[in-house]
C-alpha cells in the first residue's frame, strides 16, 4: 500500500486543500490513486508471508521514468542559447568565461541525471519483466506436475 501521507509532507501538489489527490495527480501516478496498487506488497497468507508484485505498476513507473529522461535533456537544455549568447556578450569579463564554464557544468550534470533516471526505467522495466517471467515459468512448473499426476 502506498504511504500518501509520505506522499503529502514531500508532495504537497499532488493534493487538493482537502488531502485529496488531485486529478491530474490521479492520472499521472496511478499507483497512488489505487489502495491495492503498491508495486511489491507482503500479504500473510497460510503460515508465512507472501510477495505479491504489481508488475503494472512497475511498468508504469518505467514508463514515467523514460518519460521524464526524454524531457530532461530538452527541458534543461533550452537556456544554451541564451548563455552562449550572453558569454559571447560578455567576451573579455570574466564572468563571459565563468558562464560558458557554468554551462559545461551544468550540461554534463543534465547528461548524468538524463543517465541515471534512464537506468532507473530499464531496471523497473526488467524487473517487472522478470517477475512475470518467474511467475509464468512457476505456473507452467504447476501445470506440469498436475498433468503428470492425471
Amino acid at each position: 500500500m502506498t504511504d500518501l501521507e509520505f506522499e503529502r509532507r514531500m508532495n504537497p501538489w499532488l493534493f487538493d486543500d482537502k488531502g485529496n489527490l488531485t486529478e491530474a495527480a490521479t492520472k499521472q501516478f496511478p499507483d497512488l490513486a489505487g489502495s491495492n496498487a503498491a508495486p511489491v506488497s507482503l500479504n500473510p497468507a497460510g503460515s508465512g508471508a507472501a510477495v505479491t508484485v504489481n508488475t503494472g505498476v512497475l511498468q508504469q513507473a518505467a514508463q514515467n521514468a523514460f518519460a521524464l529522461r526524454d524531457s530532461v535533456k530538452s527541458e534543461c537544455s533550452q537556456p544554451g542559447d541564451h548563455v552562449a549568447a550572453a558569454a559571447g556578450a560578455l567576451k573579455g569579463w570574466s564572468l563571459g568565461g565563468a558562464l560558458t564554464g557554468t554551462w559545461s557544468t551544468w550540461s554534463s550534470q543534465v547528461d548524468s541525471l538524463k543517465g541515471t533516471v534512464g537506468d532507473m526505467g530499464t531496471n523497473l522495466q526488467t524487473t517487472a519483466q522478470t517477475y512475470s517471467k518467474t511467475e509464468s515459468d512457476i505456473q507452467a512448473g504447476f501445470d506440469k506436475a498436475q498433468g503428470a499426476k492425471s
